[in-house]
């Protein structure tokens, strides 16, 4: 394989919560969850073409979670433990990127968005799936109380949302993530993995079915994968 055999990916999706009681991410990881357990082998993915990519992205971990801040955090405790026990310390960004994707869902979008930033702000609008309503409190205490103040991707989302729209696929980027658990898992997500080189953070927002079909968002999904697969061991390099 050339560049892409480096990058492997943690995936997360989410449940129901209130207002919507199917989950569009839900079905989009179950869907990569299946092609997951078809095809075991990894050997079979170098011989693939990576230009068809039949086989899709080198996935390490794919969950739905519930819609609940401790739900989050406690996954992302275990995706830490995992990408730890598969390098052996710092030697293991030299030979592979880890891109954490955490996909969520924007009932009132129509189109694709990948989040650039997110804010030290939890302010639930609705409890979460936990009954747990922070209503202007930090996400990460340790990280100050400044709520206003924001982690950003390593990702270069501009160049990556670009390509996806060269790729068809209706797809922008996007400042703010709101301030209900997509964006808590966001900033949690970034301020756990922010020291780790060869580590990448990016939550994207899918629209309902209603807005772009399954089919289609399952389709981005793939390109999504396939174009960070280029882009993660890219951004890596100057650092």
């Amino acid at each position: 394989g050339g560049m892409t055999e480096g990058v492997r990916f943690l995936v997360t999706g989410f449940g129901k919560f209130p207002g919507v009681p199917a989950n569009p991410t839900e079905v989009l990881v179950n869907g990569l969850r299946g092609n997951r357990a078809s095809s075991p082998n990894q050997e079979d993915q170098e011989a693939t073409n990576s230009g068809q990519n039949q086989h899709g992205p080198n996935l390490v971990s794919c969950e739905v979670l519930k819609v609940s801040a401790r739900t989050v955090e406690d996954h992302l405790g275990e995706l830490e433990v995992l990408v730890s026990s598969r390098g052996g310390g710092e030697a293991k960004a030299a030979s592979s990127s880890y891109v954490v994707v955490h996909f969520g869902v924007d009932v009132c979008a129509r189109t694709f968005k990948l989040e650039k930033r997110a804010v030290n702000e939890a302010n639930f609008r609705l409890p979460d799936e936990d009954g747990f309503q922070p209503r202007c409190a930090p996400v990460c205490p340790d990280a100050g109380d400044d709520l206003t103040s924001c982690l950003h991707t390593k990702l270069d989302v501009d160049r990556i949302s670009a390509q996806l729209r060269e790729d068809g696929f209706d797809c922008q980027v996007s400042m703010d993530a709101g301030r209900y658990v997509c964006n808590y898992t966001y900033f949690a997500s970034l301020k756990r993995f922010e020291k780790t080189s060869g580590l990448y953070s990016l939550f994207v927002h899918v629209p309902s079915f209603n807005a772009i079909d399954a089919e289609t968002q399952a389709a981005f999904v793939q390109r999504l994968f396939h174009r960070l697969s280029e882009d993660a061991p890219a951004q890596a390099a100057p650092g």
